[in-house]
């Protein structure tokens, strides 16, 4: 157990062994058991002895402060023979539900104790002590009563051993499954109770449960645990909270503060409204009511057709014990102590439940004899009753309002296992004890202190196994949304905005996430932690498919809006569990030309605008991660120009309250340097200037600055041009912000801890003798970490049908890879589940987004797909064919409108070649046509055979644009059946081969080149990164996405071309070298008329308009 003191705690100190009066209650505010202390000396204190069973019977020997007057009985002061008798054969019922969850090792020994007490005092003869720790008691009017008690004090004790025993089991049980299982039950205590301490200790011990006790001083205001009940509901180890605090510090803050599914002692809204509509499996029960039944059942009492009376009971506990009732055939009410028809409610009842203190003027004759009475009062329990059981209860007289003595016995014969008197109601409630010392309190704790460390428990293994549920694979609830497709087909926005998401948290349970594993952005959107990996590690993946196109015109294909309709098909369509993985959209083109990428039609993700806008910021993450380390480059070269060996050493060394210490990157660094030191002041002069100075070459220097913004201007800059920087300036560039090489790494890594590794190495130049410079060289990586830390989560979004889809990076299609990222695909893959489906997207055409997804993503990932949906458009392979060029922002000509099935047939050329690219890699393809309105069913028909003819496991028309999921059905079957026959992916290349000879198998292979041609810049990188040991790593081509060649005008299949390397770069921390075939820009321009014309804000809904 683990006893943790709040910062509160110091402000307070608990008096010194302080009397105390100890009793149990149910707070009228929450059904849990609850500690109540006190410390008036001029009230009566029960002696030290208790029965086993949890019984507290009217002391022998009473000890009380000087001058305290004995409580006075309807009998005289001290009680009489008979009301001893009476109290004696009953079992007060909270101390017999507090058994009920107690430690089966203190309950033995009350058990023993008990025992022994009832044979010293059933033998009057006999003298002496009955044993330490036990008081001898009077003479023979307690005789008849202790033998009953006995028994039923080891009843109860087994009892309690057994739910202990087997909570105990069933906790281990668990563990034994899941190793990684550790329960944790935390509890709040406000208040001078050090006992529970102990006791919650001794529970520990004996369940197997971890128990952190976080302690607050009684006078804590509500602010105060309220923050202790937030920081629980943050501590993901935690699986049940239960409070200790006092009845007035039950506010409905703090319950509302308190989260449902670790609400163990089921005082929450929720446990209770899921108990009253019956959905008890689901929610957690009052451990105080539950225990009340199980009591009764197990004691032989039948409940059905019982008449049950709640009276003086509020709140949880009275509903709790309501629903309970009823739900065995018990006909309840419920009543108020001042209700006008209570005399007749109690004549009436078989059991009676008192939930508060009984007034005085309510006379326990009352109560029709041969009743059970069960009391459950806080007052009662808590001290605030001060002359109770003799004064208050005694026997009841004779009058049996309205029934007979005989049918009174026959009542009270119908519950075995509880002994009693014929013509007595069974009183089941306990007096008060007190004790006077901690020595005292260690021997004769009561059975209720127990209870309010105990009575969790069994909620407590509920909470386990509910928890470990949660952590395994279950089998989607996703309620998809209905589309209601209109004609003609409104715009991307309109569509987008006529259908209303699901709140994004509904969404994340319905596909079983849990609710700490996701980080919301707004009310449709959140990340997702990577935390959700580890705790599904042993589930097996679904199924991958990868969705890539021909060469395409200008205008895109609709590669997302495939995607997206062959989901929907899946999942709402086919009830198949199925996640969309797409790549994070640049703003650059989304102001530009080429508008959004959430798909299109009926077939996109929604809400649109923020998935084309700043989403959750990942993007902006980039940008300043990049631009700081560009910052850091040159900065870095302004002062090892302007400064001494020493001054530059001390300024990176600082002296710091007198004491220089490296920085644990400066230790890396020394370490790489091959200087193993650690005291600053212990380098010589020449290891110094080695640490102290990077010298790095500014002609070599590749990283350069970023932007999100489409902007030509930046293309070429010179920096550096201001009085401060001392004549150092250099000509630089700006690149949009998705050709970063940070982007890349997000996209490629696996972990946090991977990717701060990556981004360390990545090469930012070389210094003036050749090597490579880093991030990690600059000091830098922590930093980039940090800034990075929350963009490597994947964002959660959905389709229009309401089925998942996570959206993350963006990198480049030509410089970079060109695939959203690797953390996306594979927490989809586990989600999905074993028959799932996870369809991404690659960038540009089969020859380049395919070819980088196989030979580098799936390299770095170790993931096999299992299909290729190739998308293809007639208005593409007519432009292939030979048909006019395509402009974007020019209507098409008649030949794309128009049926013209010459132009479909001589196109196919460039749809059978990248059938057979992705046949290189061993993997089945299915073609989807991607029908427009202008489409022929000649046209759609000829190019589904020439696919087949072509190698196509399946070609099938979609119309998902116009219709949704609906129209992909065929499309979703046939990959469902491709995905059944076993993969034979492989590599195209062997990493291990010389750089020049993997570049040239993807010319040859891929591309239908002859041969490359290296210029002697290029030659010379390749040399360079070979020497410098980057020569193993896979290669990412960086050409146009317009032809297969390096020419955008040679459509359909060039062939017998060259190949020319004009440069090659390496992008070290993603991975890969990439070569460039001819021009390449990486920062886009503006076109006469931007997208940005048409796009505008409603200032009065805040709506977005002109986005498409």
């Amino acid at each position: 157990m683990v006893i943790k003191s709040s910062a509160l705690r110091r402000k307070y100190k608990p008096p010194v062994c302080p009397p105390v009066y100890i009793a149990m209650y149910a707070s009228p505010h929450s059904s849990h058991g609850t500690i109540k202390t006190t410390d008036q000396p001029n009230q009566s204190a029960p002696s030290r002895d208790i029965p086993a069973g949890g019984s507290q019977v009217p002391a022998l020997r009473t000890s009380r402060p000087p001058g305290a007057v004995p409580p006075r009985g309807p009998y005289g002061r001290g009680g009489s023979a008979r009301w001893s008798r009476a109290f004696g054969a009953a079992a007060g019922v909270v101390g017999e539900v507090s058994a009920l969850v107690s430690s089966p090792a203190s309950l033995r020994a009350r058990s023993r104790r008990a025992a022994k007490l009832a044979e010293f005092s059933a033998d009057p003869e006999r003298t002496g002590s009955p044993g330490p720790g036990l008081s001898r008691p009077g003479p023979s009017p307690w005789a008849p009563a202790f033998p009953a008690l006995a028994e039923r004090g080891a009843q109860v004790s087994g009892l309690a051993g057994e739910v202990i025993e087997n909570s105990k089991e069933v906790l281990s049980l668990l563990q034994e499954k899941n190793p990684a299982f550790k329960p944790v039950l935390a509890i709040i205590q406000a208040g001078d109770d050090n006992l529970m301490q102990e006791i919650n200790q001794n529970l520990a011990e004996e369940t197997g449960l971890n128990i952190t006790h976080i302690c607050l001083p009684p006078d804590s205001s509500e602010a105060e645990i309220i923050d202790e009940i937030l920081k629980i509901n943050e501590d993901t180890r935690v699986h049940g909270l239960a409070l200790q605090i006092s009845e007035n510090l039950f506010s409905n803050k703090i319950l509302h503060a308190k989260n449902p599914s670790e609400d163990v002692d089921a005082i929450t809204d929720i446990n209770l409204g899921k108990l009253v509509r019956g959905d008890a499996h689901e929610c957690f029960v009052s451990p105080v009511a539950k225990a009340v039944i199980e009591l009764l059942e197990k004691s032989g009492v039948n409940l059905d057709g019982k008449k049950i009376l709640v009276v003086g009971a509020h709140g949880s506990l009275e509903a709790a014990l309501q629903c309970l009732f009823q739900r065995k055939g018990s006909m309840t009410m419920s009543s108020q102590w001042k209700t006008p028809q209570l005399q007749r409610k109690l004549h009436e009842a078989d059991i009676v439940v008192l939930g508060s203190r009984k007034p005085e003027e309510i006379p326990l004759t009352w109560i029709q004899p041969g009743t059970t009475v069960l009391n459950c009062s806080h007052d009662f329990l808590s001290g605030k009753c001060l002359h109770i059981g003799i004064q208050e209860y005694s026997r009841p007289h004779q009058a049996h309002f309205g029934g007979s003595p005989s049918s009174a016995r026959n009542r009270a014969a119908s519950s075995p296992g509880i002994q009693q008197e014929p013509a007595q109601s069974r009183f089941l409630f306990p007096v008060r004890r007190r004790t006077e010392s901690k020595k005292a309190l260690d021997h004769t704790q009561p059975l209720s202190k127990s209870l309010n460390g105990t009575v969790p428990v069994k909620n407590m293994v509920s909470s386990g196994r509910r928890w470990l549920r949660e952590q395994q694979h279950r089998r989607w609830r996703l309620h998809c949304l209905k589309l209601q497709p209109l004609s003609p087909v409104p715009s991307d926005i309109e569509i987008s905005r006529g259908q209303t998401p699901k709140a994004v948290d509904v969404l994340a349970k319905e596909i079983g996430l849990l609710a700490d594993e996701i980080e919301i952005y707004g009310k449709s959107k959140a990340k997702v932690r990577l935390s959700v990996l580890e705790r599904l590690k042993n589930q097996a993946d679904g199924k991958y498919v990868l969705v890539a196109g021909i060469t395409p015109t200008p205008l895109g294909e609709g590669k997302s809006t495939v995607t997206i309709g062959l989901v929907q098909a899946l999942t709402a369509h086919l009830n198949v569990n199925s996640f969309a993985c797409l790549r994070q959209p640049s703003q650059g083109p989304t102001f530009g030309v080429k508008g959004g990428a959430a798909g299109g039609g009926y077939a996109q993700v929604i809400p649109m605008e923020e998935f084309n806008l700043h989403l959750t910021g990942d993007i902006h993450a980039i940008t300043a991660a990049n631009n700081l380390l560009a910052a850091a480059i040159d900065t870095r070269i302004l002062h090892e120009n302007t400064q001494t060996d020493k001054a530059l050493y001390n300024r990176l060394v600082p002296l710091v309250n007198g004491v220089r210490e490296f920085s644990e990157i400066q230790l890396a660094r020394l370490k790489k340097l091959g200087i193993n030191k650690t005291d600053p002041s212990t380098l010589t002069e020449e290891e110094v200037s080695k640490f102290a100075r990077l010298d790095i070459n500014p002609s070599t220097i590749t990283w350069q600055r970023v932007l999100d913004t489409n902007d030509r201007f930046l293309r070429k800059i010179t920096i550096g041009q201001g009085n401060t920087e001392k004549g150092y300036f250099r000509q630089a560039q700006f690149d949009i912000a998705v050709a970063s090489e940070i982007m890349a790494v997000l996209a490629l890594t696996d972990s946090l801890a991977d990717m701060k590794a990556r981004l360390g190495r990545m090469v930012v130049a070389s210094d003036k003798s050749g090597q490579p410079v880093t991030a990690e060289d600059l000091g830098v990586t922590g930093a980039l970490t940090v800034l990075m830390k929350d963009a490597i989560k994947p964002n959660l979004m959905q389709t229009l049908e309401g089925t998942p889809v996570f959206v993350h990076a963006g990198p480049f299609a030509n410089i970079a890879h060109g695939n959203s990222s690797v953390l996306a695909d594979k927490i989809a893959l586990k989600l999905v589940g074993e028959e799932g489906f996870v369809v991404t997207e690659a960038g540009f055409g089969a020859d380049i987004g395919m070819e980088k997804f196989f030979n580098i993503k799936c390299r770095a990932s170790g993931l096999v797909p299992n299909v290729v949906v190739l998308v293809a458009t007639v208005r593409a392979l007519k432009m292939h064919g030979g048909g006019p060029s395509v402009t974007a922002g020019v209507p098409l000509k008649k030949e794309y409108t128009e049926e013209n099935i010459q132009l479909v047939a001589d196109g196919c050329c460039n749809l059978q070649k990248q059938i057979q690219i992705a046949q290189l890699f061993g993997v089945p393809v299915v073609v989807a046509l991607n029908v427009f309105k202008t489409d022929t069913r000649a046209e759609i028909d000829l190019v589904c055979e020439l696919a087949k003819r072509a190698g196509a496991f399946d070609a099938v028309p979609c119309y998902h644009w116009s219709v949704g999921g609906k129209g992909s059905v065929d499309l979703a079957r046939a990959v469902r059946e491709a995905a059944s026959k076993r993969s034979q992916f492989q590599f195209l290349y062997d990493v291990q081969l010389p750089v020049v000879d993997k570049i040239r198998t993807i010319a040859q292979a891929v591309y239908g080149a002859k041969d490359i041609e290296l210029s002697p810049e290029a030659q010379a990188k390749i040399d360079r990164y070979t020497k410098q040991g980057f020569g193993n790593l896979p290669i990412c081509m960086a050409k146009t996405h317009l032809s297969l060649s390096h020419e955008p005008d040679k459509k359909g299949v060039p062939r017998d071309f060259i190949l020319p390397i004009s440069d090659v770069r390496a992008s070290i921390g993603a991975g890969f070298i990439y070569p460039l075939v001819g021009t390449m820009s990486t920062m886009p321009g503006l076109p006469t008329r931007p997208c940005f014309y048409d796009i505008d804000l409603d200032t009065e809904t805040e709506q977005v308009k002109g986005l498409f």
